[in-house]
């Protein structure tokens, strides 16, 4: 007959089952979000950085083909018009700089989901390899079982404490000229 702390732990143990399960499946969920999101960001800030570029670059073009053509002048004006499209070229540059920086952050979140389904499977294993030792045809004590139980969910506890731990950092970017990010 069970006893009560044999009760105790089987209660616990599936309590934090599934309690640490969904946690980290949350987790999960919302790294797959945010990683949605960043996705968008960046193709969106890519397309419209290199339709910019491409615009700058184009005027660009129409001014020094003006100036070979002979019908105009490479007078201070022109010149002027070719710094500033230059300048034009350089921060849009930057800003497609910037949306290559979202597809690291984006990969960041993706290793993170791996990591938590990793240890999420893990933990689960925990239960698996404890199950083992269960074999009904044999008679097992209270205090045998007990003992398993006891052990099984100290355990799950460590294993969903270490991935708790290990996982709760910001998505950063510090490597790209454009700027530092955080997120998340």
């Amino acid at each position: 007959m069970p006893t009560k702390t044999m009760l105790h732990e089987l209660k616990r143990l599936l309590l934090d089952t599934s309690s640490g399960g969904s946690r980290q499946l949350t987790e999960v969920e919302s790294d797959l979000v945010q990683t949605n999101i960043l996705l968008g960001e960046a193709i969106g800030k890519l397309g419209s950085s290199f339709m910019d570029l491409h615009h700058s670059v184009q005027a660009q073009q129409q001014l020094l083909e003006t100036v070979m053509n002979g019908d105009g002048q490479l007078d201070a004006a022109s010149i002027d018009k070719l710094r500033q499209l230059q300048g034009a070229v350089n921060q849009h540059v930057n800003a497609a700089v910037t949306g290559l920086q979202f597809q690291d952050m984006t990969s960041q979140l993706l290793e993170r989901i791996v990591r938590r389904v990793i240890g999420l499977r893990e933990a689960l294993g925990v239960l698996s390899a404890n199950s083992f030792e269960i074999v009904p045809d044999l008679e097992h004590s209270d205090e045998q079982l007990e003992a398993l139980l006891t052990n099984t969910v100290t355990a799950m506890e460590e294993r969903l404490a270490a991935l708790e731990s290990g996982l709760w950092k910001a998505v950063r970017q510090t490597r790209m000229e454009s700027g530092d990010i955080e997120l998340f």
